[in-house]
């Protein structure tokens, strides 16, 4: 007879063993190894290790999936309850929190470590191509076995302390950064001022923080990756790192438990919150809501979603104020860049930050009407599911307002060397008119990435950005594999531009008939 216990962890497993979705994962992952396999062999002339190149390829494209699941996947296993209003229904079933932990999280967990071990038997045969030895592989998926394990709990304790799914994988994001990244940069603040000999070397705080950051560097999974995967390595395939991150991942499974009474003992309201809404009172009443627009969808969201004119200042203080310091940054201390150097950072720097915006704006354009089962009420509405869908990028947009100013600030800083870096591609690649096939070929994948970012949004629950993501690097390893073969010129863009076009229409086309049946089924 099934314990009470671990009766809905048996459930959500023997769910996930019998969806379609999972088969096709497993198949399209062993697919994916033994195409880089195939084009690791095909090359192997160039390379005097490619099995360990192909394994090295294979180990980073599963790092990447790791954090993605934890951000997306495993961030979402108790705030999806929150946000459809049902956790309080497995409360009335008299399930504890243990109970519910081990059904939501630790069943997701097994799924995850079912899905990497199914990876070993097809990158064993890299030791057939040479590079890598059986016990390095070993201690790498021992390495990432922990690494999951810590992330999948840690994204559970976001999820039990958080009351959305965004706010779980932006708490998560930020406790890796802060581990994994913040340490290490607070203790090499904590030795200027010993090396400018203002404090001593042997100073008690510096030397905590030095002892602090060296054991975040020791229980970081990425430098225990590059470990293993250099020449003559010869240490234990259990090592200190995944010691200290099962430990880790237990710690945050069993303050998950702890906590979980008092951060999800009451039913929150099912209505949207209203994120960066000021009331009208004094100073502060440029910075409300004030009164709708004509385009009362885009005041909605903008205001209502996307934060307002409170989140837009917030922006341009916090992405503005390191680049400030970055400008400002003393001459004792090596000084700051030159102008062009500090041009070119920005530029890249809001460069990724647009497109995380956009592709979080893409994701989450219709999820609070699904939420709240809202698509028929707006579906009625005397307008086309068209226009209402371009109301809302409207609300959207202005909240990247920030990101651009600041790109256009480093691009008028690099604006001398981005006209010279623009003439060097033109006179290499003879011609604007490749130059201007380049340019065009970046624009349209971006725009098909939104379009398949805000379907994949319609059709799965959760995690559809981190899914857009893995199918998106696909269809670009296919398209990469099918130019470095078939084509030699760099005219074969203009085809692929082509079928760009194409493919974003029918998700175009697609998104709105997929709206159209969700509606329906409301």
């Amino acid at each position: 007879m099934t314990s009470p216990l671990l009766a809905l962890f048996i459930r959500s497993v023997r769910e996930d063993t019998r969806l379609k979705l999972t088969y096709f994962a497993r198949v399209g992952l062993v697919t994916v190894i033994l195409l880089f396999m195939f084009s690791v062999e095909s090359e192997r002339g160039w390379s005097n290790g490619p099995g360990l190149e192909f394994f090295s390829t294979v180990i980073v494209i599963d790092c990447v999936f790791i954090v993605l699941a934890g951000c997306g996947w495993f961030a979402s296993a108790i705030t999806e309850e929150k946000e459809e209003m049902t956790l309080g229904l497995l409360r009335m079933t008299n399930l504890n929190p243990l109970s519910i932990l081990l059904g939501k999280g630790t069943s997701r967990l097994c799924g995850a470590l079912l899905l990497l071990a199914a990876q070993i038997p097809f990158t064993v045969l890299a030791i057939t191509l040479g590079g890598i030895s059986l016990g390095q592989i070993a201690a790498t998926y021992c390495t990432l076995g922990a690494f999951l394990v810590f992330l999948a709990n840690l994204a559970l304790l976001c999820s039990v302390l958080c009351k959305r799914s965004t706010g779980a994988a932006a708490l998560t994001i930020v406790s890796l950064v802060f581990f994994f990244g913040i340490v290490p940069v607070l203790n090499w603040i904590a030795h200027l001022p010993a090396q400018f000999g203002i404090i001593s070397e042997d100073a008690a705080w510096v030397t905590a923080l030095e002892h602090l950051a060296k054991l975040a560097l020791v229980a970081s999974p990425f430098y225990r990756l590059t470990q293993i995967l250099s020449t003559g390595f010869d240490e234990p395939i259990f090592g200190w790192q995944a010691g200290s991150n099962l430990a880790l991942g237990a710690g945050c499974f069993l303050l998950a438990w702890l906590v979980f009474d008092a951060f999800c003992d009451e039913q929150q309201e099912s209505a949207p919150r209203r994120g960066g809404i000021l009331r009208r009172r004094r100073f502060l009443c440029r910075l409300g809501a004030g009164r709708a627009w004509q385009r009362a969808l885009a005041w909605k969201d903008f205001y209502f979603l996307a934060g307002g004119k409170v989140w837009m200042v917030g922006k341009y203080l916090i992405y503005g104020l390191p680049l400030l310091a970055m400008a400002c940054w003393p001459q004792q201390w090596g000084g700051p860049p030159r102008r062009e150097e500090f041009g070119v950072i920005t530029m890249w720097v809001m460069w990724l930050l647009f497109v995380i915006e956009s592709s979080f704006g893409a994701a989450s354009i219709f999820k609070t009407e699904r939420m709240a089962h809202t698509l028929s009420t707006l579906a009625v509405l005397p307008m086309s599911l068209r226009r209402i869908a371009l109301h809302k990028i409207l609300g959207i947009l202005p909240t990247l307002l920030p990101t651009v100013t600041y790109f256009a600030v480093g691009f008028l800083c690099a604006a001398g060397a981005m006209f010279k870096l623009f003439r060097d591609i033109t006179d290499f690649n003879r011609g604007h008119v490749t130059a201007l096939l380049f340019l065009g070929y970046g624009i349209v994948q971006g725009i098909f990435f939104l379009h398949l970012t805000a379907n994949l949004s319609l059709r799965v629950k959760r995690g559809a950005l981190p899914l857009a993501i893995g199918v998106y690097f696909i269809l670009q390893f296919f398209i990469g594999m099918t130019f470095a073969v078939a084509f030699r010129d760099e005219w074969a863009f203009a085809p692929l531009i082509v079928l760009t076009i194409f493919a974003t229409l029918f998700l175009h086309h697609d998104i709105f008939q997929r709206l159209e049946m969700l509606a329906a089924e409301e």
